[in-house]
């Protein structure tokens, strides 16, 4: 197999391809496509070459057209790339191979290769994953959930692990970006590197006598006051290093203090609070949610390190069927100082099934939010008295992740318990 350049010559093969629904159905906004576009996405193709030297290649395989690889420009330093098969050369490899040359070819030249894939396409990220990039965030595009991954040449040399909290698959949870020494960075560096890394979160360490450290937490954007899962990621990679025990950190929402055992981290957060959510935050809410009705129970919102609006839903078809407006939701989150939309469906007293929208941090949704976690165990106990349960979140994203929840504190505080794993 070998990738040829793009000619006139192969435009035969990518007009067949559009018209094929296990071709389309991924791409694109998943419709045919015409025979107008087919030339313009030619025409195109051709162009790349000449102005970058690198652009879109047919896939030849024993004198075969069998498919597609491409390589775009991205942002400075960055390449992204792209495969499709021939439906009838499906299931053999060929897809990997594919990614793992575009991934050479893209490495050579730039720092960064990044690819996507539409979610219900689960397979492409099983490809991705094979060939050594990493999830990082998913993005709305063009009205569809698309995930991003990512490979970095020389990442590790830059002092940023990478872990998935709440998990101990690498391929589900949430994953977080950890510095475990950010002494000497200043906050525009400490945001840059968290851009660089693509996760919602990456946490910088500063390390204090003992085991008590000063922790910061950045998105891609801007600093956020707590992060969940950045915390158990965190401290389980602390308790790596020296070993299972307490650590404190000290966080721009307060103190927070953790107990770590065996990969897993117990987070017990600042002190808990909620409060009924005004009617006109509700229903503009469930207007970007697109939502006509929404379960028993009151809106709050709610507050464990961050503010949360917990609402919960009527069923879990409704859940899986989430399909918001993301600007609508992010400029509302943001006029009013929402990190999460938490929305819930309780399956029992003891099993929840959650789902995050997290707009304003630039990603459709969290995997897991213990944040939010913190916040939904307060609410609970503040309805229905102390609470102990588990909350599945991340299943519609392919990301399954578990967050169990102990809201029975004398205090209100809120303890939140996960394992976090190295991604590799």
């Amino acid at each position: 197999m070998e990738l040829v350049q793009w000619g006139d010559e192969h435009f035969e093969h990518l007009l067949r391809w559009a018209t094929d629904p296990r071709m389309t159905r991924y791409v694109g906004d998943g419709q045919p496509w015409t025979p107008e576009y087919v030339t313009e996405r030619h025409e195109q193709a051709l162009r790349h070459w000449e102005g970058y030297g690198f652009g879109m290649h047919a896939v030849v395989e024993d004198g075969e057209v069998i498919g597609i690889g491409q390589m775009l420009e991205g942002d400075l330093g960055e390449i992204e790339i792209g495969y499709w098969v021939d439906p009838g050369h499906w299931g053999r490899g060929v897809a990997t191979r594919i990614a793992e040359e575009l991934r050479d070819k893209a490495l050579a030249i730039a720092d960064r290769v990044v690819a996507g894939h539409e979610a219900e396409n689960t397979a492409s990220g099983r490809v991705l994953e094979k060939a050594g990039l990493t999830y990082f965030t998913s993005k709305n595009m063009g009205g569809r959930l698309q995930h991003c991954y990512a490979l970095e040449r020389g990442m590790s040399d830059t002092g940023v692990l990478r872990y998935s909290a709440f998990t101990k698959d690498p391929a589900g949870g949430n994953p977080a970006g950890v510095v475990l020494d950010a002494t000497g960075l200043s906050d525009d560096e400490m945001l840059a590197i968290a851009a660089k890394v693509g996760y919602s979160e990456t946490a910088f360490v500063l390390p204090r006598e003992g085991r008590e450290f000063d922790v910061r937490y950045f998105s891609p954007k801007a600093e956020v006051p707590f992060c969940g899962h950045a915390t158990i990621a965190t401290a389980v990679a602390l308790a790596e290093r020296i070993g299972d025990g307490a650590l404190t950190f000290h966080t721009p929402a307060g103190e927070i203090t953790i107990e770590t055992a065996d990969g897993t981290a117990s987070l017990t957060s600042v002190p808990t609070s909620t409060s009924e959510a005004d009617p006109e935050l509700v229903s503009a809410a469930l207007e970007a949610l697109r939502y006509k009705e929404i379960g028993d129970g009151p809106v709050h919102v709610g507050f464990g390190g961050a503010r949360h609006l917990l609402i919960p839903l009527k069923d879990r078809e409704q859940l899986a069927n989430l399909d918001y407006d993301f600007d609508a939701l992010r400029d509302l989150m943001l006029a009013h100082d929402l990190t999460t939309v938490h929305l819930f469906w309780r399956e029992s007293a003891d099993l929840v099934h959650a789902r995050d929208p997290f707009p304003v941090g630039g990603v459709v949704e969290d995997a897991a939010t213990g944040a939010a976690a913190a916040a939904f165990g307060g609410y609970l106990r503040d309805l229905e008295g102390p609470q102990r349960f588990v909350i599945s979140q991340g299943e519609d994203m392919g990301r399954p992740s578990r967050l169990e929840v102990d809201a029975t504190r004398e205090d209100r505080r809120v303890t939140v318990t996960g394992a976090a794993v190295v991604i590799p």
